[in-house]
């Protein structure tokens, strides 16, 4: 029996279900799948992991939505009341140096409930301490976590997409593009396949050439790495024909990352034959999260559910 996750109730029941031979250890297994369904906060990785440790503490910027030091990344699962099956991992963004979840993740998963979708905000490991592909190691894990418990969520596991914003839709894209070249892990849930079925990437860093925005790449390689090697996380040339379809949104007037990072990306989907829509908005800035109030940004939720729709993802 596989128990990785402190649920104490359950384990024990587990266990002595086991010792008087009223279950075996695969329906026990399945109890606690169950059970970890239902968590708020889902811890990623088995205990024991290289790189994890719960026992450190997370530093919150006086904010209070800011992350950082994390050494436990984990999924907080926002469930619908009626959930339609599809699923999203949602990355929120902070320039690899902190995950902005209560700015991006909450109020975009709070939106996207009302519409049945189900979201899981991914707080990721970041540099300085962890280096690429730590971080997308997390991304990966989190969209096979996601799809191997699919049925405990109420999702379709062939329904299961990948949103992230700024940084964050750097990470997506990333795990978008690079899916097939990575493998972390051994247990059950990294033998679940780790492709997003689609994209949404809300004013993501993509290119490692391009200014502004570029600088968070940056921070994903060790300082002594060439700069070449920044290639290899401009994820406009890591496009292949088996990315998935994606839906880019971005604003004319972003001062931080320019909306050609959404552009680039736009042409090497297009080009390798991957269905792509790209929504540019005139107002907005940047880290308008689920939208800018008074600007047209404020759409691009209800535009996103629009492609899904289209995409025969959502029902009409």
């Amino acid at each position: 029996m596989r128990v990785w996750y402190r649920s104490g109730a359950v384990i024990l029941l587990g266990l002595l279900l086991v010792i008087t031979g009223c279950a075996t250890s695969s329906s026990v297994e399945a109890v606690v799948e169950e059970e970890m369904a239902h968590l708020t906060v889902i811890p990623l990785w088995p205990e024991g992991t290289p790189g994890i440790n719960p026992d450190i503490p997370e530093e919150i910027e006086p904010r209070g939505d800011r992350y950082l030091n994390i050494h436990n990344p984990t999924l907080t699962y926002y469930k619908p009341e009626v959930p339609n099956g599809v699923a999203v991992v949602l990355c929120a963004g902070g320039g690899y140096r902190y995950v902005a979840s209560g700015v991006e993740g909450v109020p975009t998963a709070e939106k996207l409930n009302k519409l049945g979708i189900t979201v899981f905000v991914l707080k990721y490991r970041l540099p300085p301490t962890f280096k690429h592909p730590v971080p997308l190691s997390d991304a990966l894990r989190a969209i096979q976590l996601v799809r191997h418990r699919a049925a405990a969520f109420n999702v379709d596991p062939d329904k299961i997409g990948i949103m992230g914003f700024s940084a964050g839709g750097h990470l997506a894209a990333a795990a978008g593009t690079l899916f097939s070249e990575y493998s972390f892990g051994t247990d059950p849930i990294a033998e679940a396949r780790s492709r997003p079925d689609f994209m949404c990437l809300v004013y993501p860093v993509v290119s490692s050439t391009l200014v502004p925005g570029n600088g968070s790449i940056h921070a994903l390689l060790p300082d002594d790495q060439a700069l070449a090697a920044l290639a290899r996380l401009s994820n406009e040339l890591n496009v292949t024909p088996d990315s998935p379809p994606a839906f880019l949104v971005h604003a004319k007037d972003d001062g931080a990352v320019a909306y050609q990072h959404s552009v680039r990306m736009q042409e090497a989907l297009q080009a390798h034959g991957v269905p792509v829509a790209l929504r540019l908005y005139e107002e907005g800035g940047h880290g308008f999260g689920i939208g800018r109030e008074g600007t047209d940004s404020a759409r691009w939720s209800d535009d996103f559910v629009a492609w899904l729709q289209q995409m025969n993802v959502m029902a009409l």
